[in-house]
C-alpha cells in the first residue's frame, strides 16, 4: 500500500504543517518516559498560535500520532517498514532542530558591552569544562550508536519558555541538563545540571554555571556540535 493509501492524502502535507518558525516555543524528545523497556518514542511539539504535535512511537511496528490544539487529527498504525515515512518524520526532526539553533546566530555574534579581560579568562576555563563534559557525552552517544539494544533519553527545547519568558535552548542529554540562557543584555547564561541517579530534572544545585559575555561564538559552537551527533545517533531507521 502507498503511503497516499495508508492517510488518504499526500503525507508530506501533515509534516509540512509542522513548521518551527511559526512557533515561540519548540520541543524535539527521543524516548522520554517510556511505558515500556521495548517500546521506542519520538516526538516533536511546537508551540505557536496553535499547538502541534507529532507523536511517533515504535513497539511492535511503528504508530504515528498528528495532534492539533490537543485534538487527534490523524492516527496511522504502520505494520511494515516504510522508508519515505521513517525519512519524512527525520525531516521534521532535524528541521525543528536547525530552526531552534539557526534562530540566535545574530544574537551569538552581537559583542556585550562592559566585557573585560578578567571575563575573558573565566570563560577560558568555563570552556574547557564544557568540551570535556559534552565529549564524554559524544563518547556515550558512541556506544549507543554501536549497541542498538541501548536507549538514547534526550530532550531539547528552544525558544521561550512559557512560564518565565525567558528566552532559552535547553538540552536533556544522558544524565546532564543544558541550560543556555540568552538574556536581554546579549549575554549567554549557561547552567547544567547532573541528574544522575536522580531523573531528569530532578537535581536542584547545578554542577556547572558560568556567564558569556566574550566568547559566545565558542560555547555556541559546542552545544550545536553535540546536538548534531545526538539527532544523527537518534534518527529513526
Amino acid at each position: 500500500m502507498s503511503l497516499f493509501g495508508i492517510f488518504g492524502k499526500d503525507p508530506r502535507k501533515i509534516f509540512l504543517e509542522m513548521n518551527p518558525a511559526e512557533g515561540h516555543w519548540r520541543v524535539v524528545t527521543w524516548n522520554l518516559d517510556l511505558s515500556s523497556s521495548l517500546q521506542r518514542q519520538w516526538t516533536v511539539e511546537v508551540h505557536g498560535k496553535n499547538l502541534q504535535v507529532i507523536h511517533w512511537t515504535r513497539q511492535k511496528g511503528s504508530e504515528f500520532r498528528f495532534y492539533k490544539n490537543n485534538k487527534l487529527i490523524s492516527h496511522k498504525k504502520i505494520t511494515e517498514p516504510r522508508d519515505e515515512l521513517s525519512s519524512l518524520m527525520n525531516l521534521t526532526i532535524h528541521s525543528t532542530l536547525k530552526y531552534g539553533i539557526e534562530k540566535n546566530h545574530d544574537f551569538m555574534r552581537t559583542p556585550v558591552s562592559g566585557a573585560t579581560a578578567m571575563d575573558l579568562q573565566n570563560e577560558t576555563r568555563a570552556l574547557q569544562w564544557i568540551q570535556a563534559s559534552f565529549g564524554t557525552l559524544v563518547r556515550a552517544l558512541d556506544k549507543v550508536k554501536s549497541s542498538p539494544d541501548l536507549i538514547l533519553t534526550g530532550a531539547f527545547f528552544s525558544g521561550t519558555i512559557p512560564e518565565t519568558k525567558e528566552e532559552v535552548l535547553r538540552f536533556m542529554a544522558f544524565n546532564l541538563d543544558i541550560f543556555y540562557y540568552l538574556r536581554p543584555d546579549s549575554s549567554v547564561q549557561i547552567v547544567v545540571f547532573d541528574d544522575k541517579n536522580l531523573g531528569h530534572g530532578m537535581s536542584k544545585s547545578p554542577s556547572f554555571q558560568q556567564i558569556i559575555k566574550v566568547t559566545k561564538p565558542q560555547f555556541y559552537d559546542e552545544i550545536i556540535k553535540l546536538l548534531h551527533c545526538f539527532a544523527q545517533v537518534g534518527e529513526i531507521n
